[in-house]
Order: C-alpha cells, then sequence, then structure tokens
C-alpha cells in the first residue's frame, strides 16, 4: 500500500506565534511562544545605524524571523540525516538584490506556493531516502507490537529536539504523537512507515523550516530587551560559525545552561572555528559580501574572451573562497586578507593570471608578483563580477569598493545619464570614463566612484594583468576619500594597503560580518555592539577575534521585543 503524502506544515498545523508569516492552527503551546519577538520574514528594511544620537550601550535590534537558506537547508539534512540527495535547485532559494545600494548577503524570501510545493517534494524524499536505514535516527527498537508506541513517543522527543533544534513543546509532542496514531490506524501504515510519516511531516514544519529555536518558558528581559536562550543562542552560533544545526556539544551546552554568558559563547566560538565545518561559515562571507556568488551568470564578449566559460567561472570562485578562507582561519590577518599575494589555481586560471608551471584542474599554490596582485580585491573573481563584458569598468569596481569596503552609499542615478562611449580605438578605457564624468548628470556619484576604480585599470574584464589599453599604456594612478581625507595611489596593490590600514575600512569590515551574522541591516540599536566589535578586531586585526566579538556582541545575545509584542 502507498501511504499517502504528508501535507505541507503538518496538514495546516503552523507557529501561531510566528509573527509575520502567515498560517493556520497552531503547533507549539504558550511555552513556546512567550519571549519570542521574531518579527518578520526576510529582515528589516534601512541601510541604517547612522544616527546623531550616542550608541545605547543596553540596546539590541529585532530578531527577524527567517527559513532556513538553501544553503542552510541542505547542510541541516546532512547533518539530521546524513542526506546529501537534495540540490541547492531542491529547496527554495533567497533573493540576491544587486541594486545600488543593495543589502549585502543573500536573504530568504517569504515561502509561496510553489516553494511550499518544493518543500513538500523534498520532504517525502528524504523521509523515502531515511526509510532503509531507519535504525540510525531511532533511540530504540521495538521488542514487539505493544512497545512500539512507546518507541515511537521516544523518537518523536529525542530527533523532534534535533529537528527542531531544541525541546519540543507539549502540544507539539501531543500533535506528533497523534499524527502517528492516525498513520497506524486511518492509514494502516505498519510501525517504520508510520515513522517515516513523522519525518516528513516534521521536515515541513515550521519548528525545521524557520529559525525558531525558543527555548521553552517566560522571557529572560533585561530592561527594555530579552536575552536570548541557551537554545536559541546555540542555533545562533551554529547558523552563524556552520551554516547548520547545533552539535551535540553545542546541544550539550544549551542543556546544561552554559549560553548565557560571554564567556560560555566565546568557548563555543573557539571551539566552533576549530572544526572544519567553518570552511564553509569563511568561503559565503566572503563570496557573499563581494558579491563573487554571481560570478557564472556575469555576461563576457567571447571574441574579446574566449578562455571565458563556465568551468573557468567556477575555478575563479573556487580560487576566491579558498583564499578567504585560508587567510581568515590561517593568519587571521586583515592585512593578509586585503595584501597577501599567496593562492591555488589550476590551469585554466593560471593562464589567466600568466602564472607558468600549473597543469591540470586541481590548483596548485603559488605565489602572485606582489607589483601585480595584493589581496582578495586583485584576484580574478573580484575584477571580473566587477568588470564589463567587453573590458574593464572603472564605475562598477569603485561601486563595490566604496559600498561593500567602505560601506559608503551612493545616490540612485538619475534617468538621464547617458552611457559612456563604447570601446574606442585610441581611446582607453580610463579616457572614456573621464570624458563621461563631464556630464552635469554624472558627476556626484563618479566623482567618488570612478577615482578607485581608476586603479584597477591593469585588469580587464576578466582580471588579467595588462599594461596597456588600445594600444595606449595604462594610467592606474587614483585617489579615495579616506578616514577623513583624500589620498592618492599608484594601482589596486596600493589601494589594497592603504584599505588595509584604514581604520574605515576596517570598520566597515566589522559592520558587513555583523550584518552577516544578524542576517539584516544594521540599525540605531545595533551601533554598540558594531562600534565595540570594530573596537576589539581593531585591537588586534585578527579576523577571528571579530567573529568572536560579534558573536558576544549585545545584539547577538539580546533582542528587542517586537512591535506589540507582550511579554510574561
Amino acid at each position: 500500500m502507498k501511504r499517502p503524502s504528508v501535507p505541507l506544515l503538518l496538514a495546516a498545523t503552523c507557529v501561531g506565534a510566528l509573527s509575520g508569516v502567515a498560517c493556520d492552527g497552531a503547533i507549539g503551546g504558550n511555552s513556546m511562544s512567550t519571549g519570542g519577538g521574531i518579527t518578520g520574514v526576510a529582515g528589516s528594511t534601512g541601510s541604517g545605524g547612522s544616527s546623531n544620537v550616542p550608541p545605547d550601550p543596553n540596546a539590541a535590534g529585532l530578531l527577524p524571523a527567517r527559513r532556513l537558506t538553501s544553503r542552510e537547508y541542505l547542510a541541516t539534512v546532512r547533518d539530521l540525516l546524513s542526506d546529501t540527495t537534495l540540490k541547492i535547485d531542491d529547496v527554495p532559494g533567497e533573493s540576491d538584490d544587486l541594486s545600488n545600494n543593495a543589502f549585502p548577503f543573500r536573504q530568504p524570501t517569504a515561502i509561496g506556493t510553489l516553494d511550499a510545493a518544493n518543500l513538500q517534494v523534498a520532504a517525502e524524499a528524504l523521509a523515502k531516502n531515511v526509510s532503509s536505514k531507519l535504525s540510525t535516527i531511532l533511540p530504540c527498537t521495538p521488542a514487539n507490537a505493544s512497545a512500539e508506541a512507546g518507541c515511537a513517543g521516544m523518537f518523536i522527543t529525542t530527533f523532534g529536539a534535533k529537528a527542531f533544534r531544541r525541546p519540543l513543546s507539549s502540544a507539539e509532542t501531543t500533535t506528533l504523537n497523534a499524527l502517528y496514531n492516525t498513520a497506524r490506524t486511518t492509514l494502516a501504515l505498519d510501525f517504520n512507515g508510520a515513522i517515516g510519516v513523522l519525518v516528513e511531516a516534521m521536515l515541513q514544519s515550521p519548528g525545521f523550516i524557520y529559525h525558531w529555536e525558543m527555548d521553552p518558558g517566560a522571557a529572560i528581559k533585561d530592561g527594555a530587551v530579552v536575552q536570548l536562550g541557551n537554545y536559541q543562542m546555540a542555533n545562533r552560533l551554529s547558523y552563524f560559525l556552520w551554516g547548520t544545526m547545533p552539535d551535540t556539544a553545542l546541544f550539550t551546552a544549551a542543556q546544561n545552561g552554559q549560553l548565557m554568558t560571554t564567556d560560555g559563547v566565546q568557548t563555543q566560538v573557539t571551539r566552533m572555528l576549530a572544526d572544519s565545518k567553518a570552511q564553509a561559515f569563511v568561503a559565503d562571507f566572503i563570496d557573499d559580501w563581494l558579491d563573487v556568488n554571481v560570478l557564472a551568470s556575469r555576461p563576457k564578449d567571447a571574441k574579446l574572451y574566449p578562455m571565458w566559460n563556465q568551468d573557468l567561472a567556477s575555478a575563479m570562485e573556487t580560487e576566491f573562497r579558498s583564499f578567504g578562507t585560508s587567510t581568515v582561519l590561517g593568519s587571521g590577518l586583515f592585512s593578509d586578507l586585503m595584501t597577501g599575494n599567496n593562492s591555488s589555481v589550476n590551469q585554466a586560471l593560471a593562464a589567466v593570471y600568466g602564472v607558468s608551471g600549473v597543469t591540470g584542474t586541481t590548483p596548485k599554490a603559488v605565489t602572485f608578483d606582489g607589483s601585480q596582485r595584493a589581496g582578495i580585491l586583485t584576484l580574478a573573481g573580484f575584477l571580473t563580477v566587477t568588470g564589463a563584458s567587453d573590458g574593464s569598468s572603472p564605475v562598477r569596481r569603485g561601486h563595490a569598493i566604496w559600498t561593500r569596503v567602505l560601506c559608503g552609499t551612493v545616490p540612485d542615478p538619475p534617468g538621464n545619464v547617458p552611457p559612456p562611449q563604447p570601446p574606442t580605438a585610441g581611446l582607453t578605457t580610463r579616457q572614456r570614463f573621464e570624458m563621461h564624468d563631464m556630464n552635469a548628470c554624472t558627476g556626484t556619484c563618479h566623482s567618488t566612484m570612478d577615482p578607485i576604480g581608476f586603479g584597477f585599470e591593469h585588469y580587464d574584464g576578466i582580471g588579467a594583468f595588462r599594461t596597456t589599453d588600445q594600444t595606449l599604456p595604462v594610467d592606474s594612478n587614483g585617489s579615495i576619500v579616506l578616514d577623513g581625507k583624500m589620498q592618492t595611489f599608484a594601482d589596486a596593490p596600493a589601494l589594497s594597503k592603504l584599505l588595509a590600514a584604514s581604520p574605515q575600512a576596517q570598520a566597515c569590515f566589522a559592520k558587513q560580518l555583523t550584518r552577516y551574522a544578524l542576517n539584516r541591516w544594521d540599525t540605531s540599536a545595533d551601533a554598540w555592539s558594531i562600534q565595540s566589535a570594530a573596537t576589539t578586531f581593531q585591537g588586534s586585526l585578527d579576523v577571528r577575534d571579530l567573529i568572536g566579538a560579534v558573536a558576544t556582541s549585545r545584539t547577538f545575545r539580546y533582542r528587542a521585543p517586537a512591535p506589540g509584542e507582550v511579554l510574561p
């Protein structure tokens, strides 16, 4: 007998306390909804934090309600079920806003009808896969038929706590036991079949799909804010630093109440950064921060760049991620991230760099010429994603530095801005953009971005180093307003050194990491936490110290009550 599929969200059950998420019915009683304070689905709006009001050391921002990202979903089912069969396109993705002053990191969107159907199909597939190896997730083996209900109850408690990433409420336990009984009676399934129904149902529940890892009991109030509970902190740490569910050690720390102090949190941060799972976190942050994650979608002129293809794009992104990971989890120094010249490339990418002696598809360690390459901003991945389809792009590269590395904003362009002159014999890219900047309607924005972007004129549209452009010598001299004063530089390596030593760039890096950890724009309520994290970072310029400072910050460990929320 083929059992019917379990409709999405436990057949119309949903966490009713999830403010901002449309749902019917309720899974989870009052103990799980008190002290919630999760609001919205994707995150707060605004690019904020700027105010003349002094930062409040006791403040903390809101905690947006959001679902698991596609990366988090796949990593979570990998660790929960030892299942890696699903691919990124099998589950709902995230918005990746590339507009003028966009949020730097991908944010989950609300679940639509198609997304719900995909989640149901994914849950069915996962439940089917685990049905042949139930012993790996069952805490018991029923000795006879009369012992099956008790074993199912144990399974609901133990597996449910892992799937929901915190202890189940009594209402959830009751609902899931009732579902098991329905599977055995109405659906006439055997014990294994009923367990499969439970797995399928839990994987479609908001308790699994959404970050709703509430501790049972009343809210822990501290003035105007609420401290996150032990299980909330276990999950916030785990999804920040690993992109997946907590491991046994984190769950144990939560159960023992060890995540309510900065020392307890820092102990876990140190342990977690030493784990290989931290590599994905660093790579994802670096990748998203500078938008290299969209590299493969960048069009390039096939006549100018016949070597451009998806394999080369993949090699560039792999190098970019590897460079960030090996630096942050190696020396940890911000200066090495911004100016280092050790990398690893395969044969195709070595050809772009003009590096000899590298063959095959496996990356090999290389050391770049320090006069040509210095740090992450001179890697082919960044230069390709900010390059034009037919050459370099001073405006794109300058915009990326100004908004992503210095946290600046740029006014939206007026509708009457003419495009720059297309590539023309006898005119370098710089000359074309300098002519373009003479238009009255372009001066405000381009006077900020283009002088920065000119420093990258030694690199073509896919990051290859060049000394001439349209047979004319490249002029890579540039200028930038940095730390309140105008500074000049000869080329991109010189700019990278300025940025590495800049308190403004260091403070922006701290802000970007905090935004990534919170998955929302920063607001004035986060200002003290960001400022404190930046101060800690600037004391050592070790990115690992910054990660610890963000994880132990007020706004990471506390939250503001949601509008209209009534705390117990």
